[in-house]
């Protein structure tokens, strides 16, 4: 009928434990970018801040 869900219990297959490792270490990165994007995001505002005093 559906498409099956995740697996339950351990019983992946090794291509989802690859894929699996592959999209944490893709979400990972992700995140540490996205942080040091909202780093910068708040310098330039705080740049614009004391540029139009």
């Amino acid at each position: 009928m559906g498409v099956p869900g995740p697996q339950v219990g351990g019983a992946e297959t090794a291509g989802e434990s690859e894929e699996l490792a592959r999209l944490r270490r893709e979400n990972a990165q992700l995140k540490k970018d996205n942080k040091e994007l909202a780093m910068e995001r708040d310098v330039l505002k705080r740049c614009m801040v004391l540029w139009v005093k």
